[in-house]
């Protein structure tokens, strides 16, 4: 707990000279409807079979994978990127850490979306200080890369990434999901897990949030970012589940990986392909043994039906 103290404080630090309103990139201002799955989506999806809560809750999905280093980074730090190995053509996810964290933060995470259809590249920053507006930017260059290696033949993942893209990210890297929602209007999708970015406004983003927040969270408890931000957004289909843990519970090695890891693959399937077939179990009976669980949920919101 006094580590966390520690960094609550260096976080405060860090942030205050942070702008309060980072210039916006290309941002369409009207809330854009959900699109559903093109031909070539749904010939993916096709290759899915259908979910199942003990598929969901192993630790990687149906599709084999492999991972690309990234050899020259271009406006992040580094990148690891996991793709399943079969034909086609998926949606790409991009995974931020927070202050002082690293690839391994998230890398719990890479695999498993991988084995469910999607690119995944894991980022490391550019510096460990990085405050959150940069890793918004560092998350929309690592965005860019991971569409033009797509369109490179020769790359590992050429052909893969179909241009439709979602965003991850834990505390610092949190606010920087928001602020990839609000700025960069490629991403569609967004899971900001114990987000951190202190004096912002994201009552314009309209895409798809899902909300992660740890009940004993001292550096960025949901009632101080995330459950302002949801209620903000009144245009977005929007998940707001908050688990036991501290400000730790999303990273790797903490946590119950295997409720975790179920509600994002379905929040992105649903919201990446729009796949109607993971919705059940964030807005349907396969939900509610996890939501009427204390033990597993101590807060839970949601826009639903989805």
């Amino acid at each position: 707990m006094a580590v966390l103290i520690v960094l609550a404080t260096t976080l405060a630090s860090a942030l205050f000279a942070v702008s309060v309103t980072p210039a916006a990139a290309a941002r369409q201002s009207q809330s854009r409807p959900a699109t559903g799955p093109s031909a070539e989506s749904a010939a993916v999806r096709a290759t899915i079979p259908n979910p199942t809560t003990a598929s969901l809750e192993a630790t990687n999905g149906p599709l084999t994978t492999a991972t690309y280093t990234v050899p020259s980074p271009s406006g992040y730090g580094s990148g690891t990127i996991t793709y399943p190995t079969a034909d086609g053509s998926y949606p790409g996810v991009v995974l931020m850490p927070g202050y002082q964290g690293t690839q391994q933060n998230l890398q719990w995470l890479a695999p498993r979306l991988a084995s469910w259809g999607f690119v995944v590249i894991n980022v490391g920053t550019n510096t460990l200080g990085d405050d959150p507006a940069s890793r918004g930017r560092q998350i929309s260059a690592a965005g860019t890369q991971l569409i033009s290696f797509s369109a490179t033949a020769g790359n590992p993942i050429h052909g893969k990434v179909n241009g439709t893209l979602g965003v991850a990210g834990h505390s610092m890297g949190g606010g920087g999901v928001m602020a990839a929602l609000r700025d960069d209007s490629r991403f569609r999708a967004g899971v900001p897990l114990a987000p951190y970015y202190p004096n912002q406004n994201f009552s314009g983003v309209t895409e798809p949030t899902f909300f992660m927040t740890c009940q004993s969270d001292p550096v960025a408890h949901g009632n101080t970012y995330a459950l302002p931000w949801y209620n903000s957004m009144s245009r977005a289909q929007k998940l707001y589940i908050e688990v036991p843990g501290d400000h730790l519970c999303p990273m790797t090695g903490y946590g119950n990986k295997a409720k975790q890891g179920k509600w994002i693959v379905s929040f992105f399937s649903r919201w990446l392909y729009g796949d109607t077939r993971f919705s059940p179990f964030l807005c349907g009976a396969a939900r509610e043994a996890d939501k009427n669980s204390l033990s597993l949920v101590t807060r839970w919101q949601d826009t639903c039906p989805f």
